[in-house]
């Protein structure tokens, strides 16, 4: 076995649970981990300082662990398959391993990448791991479509039975090429770069204000706290946590899922041992095992679903006429600034941008809001707005979410809407969420804080905010363009009803093999959680 190979680390930056890697590692004498910061796919129009500097220190913490175990990480910047096709060529690469995506921008480049690997006449091992099953064997499952509900993935997910264990890591790692790695032409850095180093986004580190800690070590770390309250995961139901806590009231593990630090595969089997003793465990949807299943029910549907990233040809989506010209830009951006003058929508969006994450339901406010609710901005406007920031980024879910939340699939009730002054006063009554991420708002009573152009004057003045001037008034009126927006999607689904009569009705897998060989799936959310 003399053979130099190349592992290319993608989302999968975790040496836990990578058969790709491993594949490497038992076919190579000399092994190239290599990462390949993407200039067409990361711009500083599209990522944000927290959303990059969580990237790059991913890069640092799997750096450190590949020398932990003699290795290190390579990482280049520019157009992913000239740089492998430069570094195969010169380093007289033989083999070529990494993880397969489901996202369209990426399984295009696998495309590019498998003829190049082809013409230069080297192996490649290209295997599935971001998720708990291969999404080609779920469709093989269902007749060739993913399910479009979550009753009927469920279902599916019967059928399958637990996902695969996870693989252990590697007690030893391939060494790299002794001497610097041949790769003129090649942008690479000395080291996993900094912030700074990205001379194009102009970041600075200190201003990165994320907290999260990025890497798997930290993962797993964040992982085994959570679980060892052992009640708490049992019992766990997400539409139950908080989206204004101070802390994370849920694990607060999606960027390591995102970035592939931790395995859904890992995630699962150890959440299914910890709750194995609590017969009233709760249970899919709303359990930690059911956050897995929306997780890959996503994905599949991504992975499936033709332009799943707009509106315009995607076969799921209705057919809705947002506003995305000039005057939606305007509103665009003062949404994202948080400077709608609605201190909830506000505070979520400074708490997007400060940290990088908030809370789903949270979430499901601002782009509630953003779309149907308020301001009939498209969708796809305020999907790229989260891309950009979120450190838990994910093509998938993210646009799976805006789908649901602006009604355009998934969730069809679009006369239920967030009310972006009544929704938070459920779970904080005295604004302490809003006094944190609207700090100029701290000082108001609670009675005025979800609607501080409510408050006299005299007590705006003794606040040290006057609405208006040290903080907007409302962009619109919440009661009446609700209304009008009601009026809206209701002409928007009548006009689409009968092309909906006319698609064919999902199946949800009634016909599939796989279902046939099942005599009855009574009960089968209860004996899934039970097995």
């Amino acid at each position: 076995m003399s053979a130099v190979g190349v592992h290319w680390f993608r989302y999968g930056l975790r040496l836990h649970d990578n058969a790709p890697l491993l594949k490497a590692i038992s076919s190579c004498s000399t092994l190239i981990p290599l990462y390949i910061i993407d200039t067409d796919y990361f711009t500083p129009s599209s990522c944000g300082i927290n959303r990059m500097g969580f990237l790059l220190d991913s890069l640092k913490a799997l750096d450190e662990d590949l020398r932990e175990k003699g290795s290190k990480l390579f990482v280049a910047k520019g157009k992913p398959c000239d740089i492998l096709r430069t570094i195969i060529q010169q380093n007289k690469v033989e083999i070529l391993t990494f993880e397969r995506d489901t996202e369209p921008y990426n399984r295009a480049m696998d495309e590019s990448v498998f003829s190049m690997a082809e013409s230069l006449k080297i192996d490649v091992s290209a295997l599935w791991g971001h998720t708990m099953f291969d999404p080609e064997y779920l469709l093989g499952l269902n007749n060739g479509s993913a399910p479009l509900t979550m009753t009927s993935f469920q279902k599916l997910m019967y059928v399958t039975g637990h996902p695969p264990k996870p693989l252990d890591p590697p007690g030893k790692i391939t060494p790299p090429p002794e001497g610097p790695l041949r790769c003129e032409g090649v942008h690479l850095f000395p080291n996993p770069p900094s912030l700074e180093d990205l001379n194009e986004f102009n970041f600075k580190q200190e201003d990165k204000t994320t907290w999260f800690v990025a890497g798997e070590k930290e993962a797993m770390k964040v992982m085994e706290k959570f679980f060892a309250q052992k009640r708490r995961t049992a019992n766990f139901e997400k539409p139950k946590t908080s989206p204004t806590a101070l802390e994370p009231d849920t694990t607060a593990l999606s960027p390591y899922m995102s970035r592939g630090s931790l395995s859904s595969r890992l995630f699962y089997h150890r959440l299914k041992d910890t709750v194995k003793d609590f017969k009233n465990a709760s249970k899919p949807p709303v359990s930690l095992q059911g956050q897995l299943y929306w997780r890959e029910m996503a994905y599949l549907i991504g992975f499936s679903t033709p332009n799943f990233s707009q509106m315009k040809g995607n076969p799921i989506c209705k057919q809705i006429p947002w506003q995305t010209g000039p005057d939606a830009k305007i509103l665009l951006e003062k949404w994202e600034s948080g400077q709608t003058g609605f201190p909830a929508v506000d505070a979520v969006m400074n708490q997007l941008k400060t940290e990088g994450w908030m809370h789903h339901l949270a979430r499901h406010l601002v782009a509630c809001f953003l779309t149907r609710g308020d301001l009939w901005v498209s969708w796809e406007m305020g999907r790229d707005v989260f891309d950009k920031h979120l450190v838990d980024a994910d093509w998938s879910i993210n646009n799976f979410s805006w789908h649901w939340l602006s009604c355009s699939a998934f969730f069809h009730q679009y006369f239920r809407c967030y009310s972006p002054i009544a929704f938070f006063k459920k779970t904080d009554p005295n604004g302490a969420y809003i006094k944190k991420h609207v700090p100029m708002l701290s000082k108001f009573p609670a009675k005025y804080i979800y609607e501080p152009w409510t408050a006299p004057k005299a007590t705006q003045e003794a606040c040290g905010c006057v609405i208006g001037r040290d903080y907007p008034k409302p962009m619109v009126d919440h009661s009446t363009v609700n209304k009008i927006n009601m009026g809206k999607m209701k002409k928007a689904y009548d006009a689409a009803k009968p092309l909906d009569r006319g698609k064919k009705r999902e199946t949800d897998g009634k016909d599939s093999p796989a279902k046939r060989k099942q005599s009855t799936l009574s009960n089968f959310s209860e004996k899934r959680i039970n097995c």
